[in-house]
């Protein structure tokens, strides 16, 4: 198949299934907080939202009896808490609540452990601020996020939870557009990306708004 008929493929799935374009909305994100864009990106990998969602609010809690504003947090505010908490792994359950390992690591490596190095490898590189990320060399900061157990999946997302437009073209994402296209297997990420973005331009609706729509729709399906 060509793009663009991949393209068309996925913008008639679109307008049968994810209703008018005027009703999608790009997700809020945190535009101002480069710490929950990180965690929400990591700690989403293969694991339902609900449980992202309690990481998330075990970091603002302590963070706000801190004396903190999770809200606002940059690189530098996350590696602290992470190191107040007695480092990476400890962290994991006193920060975070959560011990998930980061997928495809065969030393079942923390996802808690990933976070911090990609975070603090950011910050080497003058990244840190959600802000910054839209002017980064982005090829520079993706190698950089891109450690262990974190691939360019959760970048993209990284980067669309700090406003930036794209598509995270993960395996729900991937889903919509096979069904779409009618393949028989699994699409690429690339190949799903692409078809989603062309798809967009069509729809006259924003990346993130189409990516948005599209991950809400799939969550809704049942389990394969």
């Amino acid at each position: 198949m060509t793009d663009a008929s991949d393209a068309l493929d996925v913008e008639r799935a679109a307008t049968q299934l994810l209703g008018a374009t005027a009703g999608w909305q790009e997700p809020a994100g945190y535009p101002d907080s480069l710490a929950l864009c990180a965690i929400d990106s990591v700690y989403s990998l293969q694991s339902p939202y609900s449980a992202t969602v309690r990481v998330l609010d075990r970091y603002r809690v302590a963070r706000r009896r801190q004396g903190g504003d999770p809200e606002r947090d940059g690189a530098s505010e996350l590696l602290a808490a992470v190191d107040d908490a007695g480092g990476p792994a400890v962290a994991a359950e006193v920060l975070f609540g959560n011990r998930g390992k980061a997928p495809g690591t065969r030393s079942a490596r923390l996802k808690s452990e990933a976070l911090a190095e990609a975070v603090g490898r950011l910050r080497e590189i003058g990244i840190e601020t959600a802000e910054a990320l839209s002017g980064a060399d982005e090829a520079a900061a993706r190698r950089a996020w891109c450690v262990r157990g974190l691939g360019a999946v959760s970048w993209d997302y990284v980067l669309m939870l700090a406003g930036v437009q794209g598509v995270k073209a993960d395996t729900m994402v991937r889903r919509f557009v096979t069904a779409a296209v009618g393949a028989s297997v699994l699409v690429s990420k690339e190949r799903a990306e692409s078809a989603v973005k062309a798809a967009a331009s069509r729809l006259g609706a924003t990346e993130r708004a189409l990516d948005h729509a599209i991950w809400l729709h799939q969550r809704r399906q049942p389990a394969a």
